[in-house]
């Protein structure tokens, strides 16, 4: 692999994307749309400038560490970014879009997938797993910027981002039933509550709480003694999310939750001020990891696999990803009505994208069942959650911004 070709490739679509940011985004031609095709572009389906295989690492292998490194680092900014005492104020829609609707999305996924795909029953039932988590890197967009601050509320900005982290962690639970029922069908029950639910979910949370707390204890008294310059604050944040992967995955939990849960408590320990700042500096840095994860995807997506499924196979994946938040977030609107206004629920209601995420369940998924087919169907989900979530973002928001004229800066808490 020549490895000059690779940083002019990729490093000059990330300058260009970058500079026309706020352009592109008002345009409706978000990074990651861009990315995907700028990959599939440069891939064998085009020109053929770069092939996955010349990376000569396993291309299910290479596709998932680099989408669990990219979490990492998002599921940081996204956790960083909510305000102190927000976990506190916003039980009811937590308890609501987690507790509630993560089942009801998977419900949902399932019933569209099983009868729309003709799909064993658990296979559908994984492929619905894979695609339920809100993707907390895609939804990134939608939610930070200054056209995001200009057109959507504060409080659709912080439930987005709170759930779109939550169930990403939470999503390995749902991921990990169908893939035991297909691997150790005799003990997969057992296995999932005692392995996967009491270590691998719950005990993810329990070291995420306890390292988020005394790094965030650590982080204020190096900076009260002036042992940290302020231009070392970033420094300090992406190591965070990348210590806490690799710990989460040495012992042997999902990682994912230990990084989101982890700064999630270490952003409510530092001062309110850090979050304001990490909004300007950390999401920048973000991208640089989002944006390179969806040029490989673009370079690897199965497209010959795809034609000979034929459309209705596209048409049933679309429908199982925009459904399965449709109908949840409605039928959950007797518990968020005093949350959320009308416009409001239908902007929730749509905006539930599917990408990197999806991505890493996938390849985790079919590293444990040998089932590339699994692979095939989620990279269309990403793919047509990408193209619909990103070509609707500017002007769904700007019509949420003009059915609320009057900006709700102030998040109004009722729990």
């Amino acid at each position: 692999m020549e490895i000059n070709l690779v940083l002019a490739l990729f490093a000059g679509a990330m300058l260009v994307f970058s500079a026309f940011s706020t352009v592109l985004q008002r345009a409706s031609l978000p990074g990651p749309l861009l990315c995907l095709a700028f990959g599939v572009l440069i891939g064998p389906h085009a020109l053929d400038l770069l092939r996955i295989a010349d990376f000569r690492v396993p291309a299910g292998t290479l596709l998932e560490e680099a989408a669990r490194i990219t979490l990492g680092v998002g599921l940081a900014g996204v956790a960083l970014r909510l305000p102190h005492g927000y976990w506190r104020d916003n039980v009811r829609w937590l308890l609501a879009i987690i507790g509630v609707g993560m089942a009801l999305m998977l419900v949902v996924a399932t019933g569209v997938l099983w009868w729309g795909l003709g799909l064993p029953f658990v296979a559908a039932l994984l492929l619905a797993a894979v695609v339920t988590p809100t993707d907390p890197v895609v939804t990134t967009p939608i939610v930070t910027g200054s056209l995001a601050e200009e057109r959507v509320t504060e409080r659709v900005r912080h439930n987005l981002s709170a759930e779109s982290g939550l169930n990403d962690g939470l999503g390995y639970l749902f991921v990990m039933l169908p893939v035991l029922l297909l691997t150790e069908p005799d003990r997969a029950w057992h296995e999932l509550l005692t392995t996967v639910l009491l270590w691998e979910v719950l005990g993810a949370a329990g070291i995420g709480l306890v390292a988020g707390f005394g790094l965030g204890k650590l982080f204020v008294l190096v900076r009260r003694h002036g042992l940290m310059e302020e231009s070392s604050y970033l420094a300090f944040i992406v190591p965070l999310a990348l210590l806490l992967l690799g710990v989460g995955k040495l012992l042997g939990t999902d990682d994912i939750l230990v990084v989101f849960v982890g700064v999630a408590v270490f952003g409510q320990v530092i001062p309110q001020r850090e979050e304001a700042e990490e909004d300007k500096v950390h999401d920048a840095v973000a991208r640089l990891f989002l944006l390179p994860v969806f040029v490989l995807l673009g370079m690897a997506l199965p497209i010959v696999e795809w034609a000979r499924l034929g459309w209705p196979a596209a048409v049933v994946v679309a429908a199982a990803v925009l459904v399965r938040r449709l109908v949840t977030v409605w039928a959950l609107r007797p518990l968020i009505k005093d949350l959320h206004d009308r416009p409001e629920t239908f902007f929730l209601s749509w905006f539930a994208p599917v990408g990197v995420s999806a991505l890493f369940y996938a390849t985790m998924a079919e590293r444990h069942t040998g089932n590339h087919e699994i692979f095939v169907l989620t990279t269309l989900a990403i793919t047509a959650s990408v193209l619909l979530h990103g070509l609707t973002s500017a002007p769904l928001s700007a019509w949420l911004r003009h059915r609320e004229p009057e900006p709700k800066e102030e998040h109004d808490a009722v729990v």
